[in-house]
């Protein structure tokens, strides 16, 4: 059964008679299409509104907070919420949707042991600067150097006003910017993979606000804010769901068990022939493809080992009635 990317694209381009050469970046582009696609099963349920957590994606983590700071900057690895509670005054936390965030929680700055929160997804560094300040890049590779289109641009506010600024990567030697960005949301993008891990540090003290890996376009991170803030450091217990990774690399495997591998060159061929104007071979392998991954949702849902409910104990042991005796004591 092909599982690496390298044998998923020669399965699918041996079976619809295509040329590595003509079309094989193009399958590589489809592989991973597919894997977003399985990553969000609900196309493969038309008719009904629906979503599903893989079990294997499920991580879990912990996060420590800061006495009277309420926003909390999350993992880029989370996709999904899936539980929230402290564990020094143990509590779940319950997330709290925005039309009822006033009626519930009448002061936003109050603090205590948090009880609920809220989330946001407006952040593309994991620290934020601390004063307004310049940016400065780099790469882990010295191959990163003097090609035009190795660039990274960097968004933010600088004076109020939203401003980009754009870096022409030099290696393994450090690209300052000219622009001071305030201290708020900064997003750093790449126009196209790099060799090496890609730095952006502030200029003045030097602190990593993000890396990018070499074949990441922009980091997000989910923000986590806390009702009522922290009064004193506690500890947040985190568990989330993740993304399928996607496959870069020829000799990279997709993560989950190796008996659904065989759904991505499904995936893969079907997009192949709608490429390739061949309605009739697309039109049967999308359907075995959705039918394919409504089998392994159901196979992710099934777990034996799990109790739901408890059913009533029946009583084993004999019913005592006790009565009290009526009669006169002398």
């Amino acid at each position: 059964m092909p599982s690496s990317r390298k044998e998923i694209r020669d399965s699918v381009l041996n079976s619809t008679r295509q040329s590595n050469t003509q079309i094989g970046s193009l399958v590589n582009e489809f592989i991973n299409i597919t894997i977003n696609q399985i990553n969000d099963p609900g196309w493969a349920y038309p008719r009904k509104n629906f979503t599903h957590n893989w079990n294997f994606l499920r991580q879990k983590t912990t996060f420590d907070t800061v006495s009277g700071t309420g926003d909390y900057v999350i993992a880029r690895e989370v996709d999904r919420i899936a539980l929230v509670r402290q564990t020094t005054s143990p509590i779940k936390l319950v997330q709290i949707p925005d039309e009822k965030f006033f009626n519930l929680v009448p002061d936003p700055t109050a603090t205590g042991n948090p009880r609920l929160y809220r989330l946001w997804e407006n952040d593309g560094v994991a620290t934020r600067l601390a004063t307004a300040d310049t940016i400065d890049v780099v790469s882990s590779a010295a191959g990163d150097a003097g090609d035009s289109t190795l660039s990274v641009t960097v968004e933010g506010y600088s004076g109020g006003i939203w401003t980009k600024e754009t870096y022409a990567l030099n290696g393994t030697t450090k690209v300052s910017g000219s622009t001071t960005f305030d201290a708020r949301e900064i997003y750093v993008s790449k126009q196209k993979d790099t060799t090496g891990t890609i730095t952006v540090t502030e200029n003045s003290g030097s602190t990593t606000l993000v890396t990018l890996g070499p074949d990441e376009r922009m980091a997000r991170f989910k923000i986590m804010t806390l009702y009522p803030e922290p009064a004193s450091a506690i500890t947040i217990y985190l568990e989330y769901y993740t993304t399928i990774p996607t496959l870069e690399n020829d000799s990279d495997v997709p993560i989950f068990n190796q008996k659904w591998h065989y759904i991505i060159r499904l995936g893969a061929l079907s997009k192949v022939y709608q490429y390739l104007n061949k309605e009739t071979e697309f039109a049967a392998m999308q359907n075995m493809y959705a039918s394919s991954v409504r089998a392994m949702v159901e196979a992710d849902k099934t777990n034996p080992d799990l109790v739901k409910r408890m059913a009533p104990r029946r009583n084993i042991f004999p019913v005592v009635h006790l009565r009290r005796d009526e009669s006169a004591i002398a």
